[in-house]
């Protein structure tokens, strides 16, 4: 899950945006059910929303909130149940869990509900190429720990301010990363041939949305310097976009400032430990 949020991480700036936060649902799982089905199943029945079939998994447990663990061989089924092949090296993947939070994991994000914990496991640290071009480059290297923990919550509805356009998203959820790291490592020369316009980034974690029924991928991230990243990923076309939206950088500074509040994860040191 964390691999697709280094693969979204674009520079932008989203400093000016603004969120209007709808309270917390009250999580009643069994009244929930239809509806997180029907979500489902319509990912399900536009299969080619989600081109990558890494992606699509991750996305479809998410949205169908199942719960479990699988292994490397479970999406390599998945991706030949697709006539697919992925671009992500499944051999790396040892397994990948999705459970209900224990009491601490409850509370660890202020005001918010924790619907599930990911646990992510490799064979081994993942160090290898960027499988996506950014700007037209393969800028470097994807830096991967071998365990990764991450907290999920969901938002029904989300209104956001970007200046003064106000963006409604729906079926929001939101994946912070709570322990391990995924880092973007831009090589040298492209860092100095594009500036500003592309830097390292390490992940904070990553958000699905809907904005008029279109399923978005965004990363959030945090450079060298403390500077918010962010990145916008297109499903359906498999590839990163190279410029942010107003839509996308009001959706990256509304989920950020949730996902930052009383953080103390690993994002927060990742350069200082580099």
């Amino acid at each position: 899950m964390t691999v697709l949020a280094v693969l979204l991480s674009l520079i932008a700036s989203d400093a000016s945006a603004r969120a209007v936060f709808e309270a917390e649902e009250t999580p009643v799982w069994e009244q929930a059910a239809a509806e997180r089905r029907a979500t489902a199943d319509s990912l399900l029945a536009h299969g080619p929303e989600v081109a990558e079939p890494f992606f699509a998994f991750l996305t479809e447990l998410a949205y169908g909130d199942s719960l479990g663990s699988w292994s490397s061989d479970d999406l390599v089924v998945f991706a030949q149940s697709r006539s697919a092949e992925s671009r992500f090296p499944m051999d790396l993947i040892d397994h990948v869990e999705r459970r209900r939070p224990d009491a601490q994991e409850q509370q660890s994000w202020p005001a918010a509900f924790v619907r599930a914990v990911w646990e992510v496991i490799l064979t081994e640290p993942m160090d290898r190429g960027m499988p996506y071009s950014i700007l037209g480059y393969h800028p470097g290297s994807l830096r991967v720990s071998r365990r990764m923990k991450l907290t999920e919550i969901h938002k029904s509805t989300l209104t956001l301010h970007q200046g003064q356009d106000v963006f409604v998203f729906n079926d929001v959820i939101m994946f912070r990363l709570d322990e391990g790291h995924v880092i973007l490592d831009v090589d040298g020369f492209v860092d100095r041939m594009l500036g500003k316009m592309l830097d390292d980034a390490a992940t904070v974690g990553f958000v699905l949305a809907r904005q008029q029924e279109q399923l978005m991928g965004l990363a959030v991230s945090l450079g060298r310097n403390g500077r918010s990243i962010y990145g916008e990923f297109d499903f359906r076309r498999d590839k990163i976009l190279p410029h942010g939206r107003p839509l996308a950088r009001a959706l990256s500074t509304g989920c950020r400032r949730r996902m930052l509040y009383g953080y103390e994860g690993p994002t927060l040191g990742v350069w200082v430990e580099d």
